[in-house]
């Protein structure tokens, strides 16, 4: 660990706490990981990497599909069913359709 004696003191500082002047921060670089990964019950069965100039796709291109539009579907088919609550509660309160 950096000795930090060298940092000044200042009221109410206890020896136990950390003082680092802001012009000592770093931001770490990280590059972020931008991929979209698919999985079925046996494991990863697809990655769509999307850190490089271009995409790249890796796997089992059928079985990958069949996740990645099964998820889609099933998020579509919730939206449809908040949709139609919507409308529905909407419609009971004599409300004008939110759009």
């Amino acid at each position: 660990m950096e000795d930090f004696e060298h940092l000044p003191k200042m009221a109410g500082w206890h020896e136990s706490e950390l003082l680092v002047p802001t012009s000592q921060l770093k931001i770490a670089d990280i590059k972020p990981n931008h991929n979209i990964v698919m999985h079925n019950s046996q494991g990863e069965v697809g990655r769509l990497d999307f850190n490089g100039p271009a995409m790249i796709f890796e796997g089992d291109a059928n079985e990958s599909a069949k996740v990645f539009f099964d998820f889609v579907a099933q998020y579509f088919n919730q939206r449809l069913k908040d949709e139609y609550t919507r409308g529905y509660n909407d419609a009971k309160e004599n409300k004008e359709p939110q759009r």
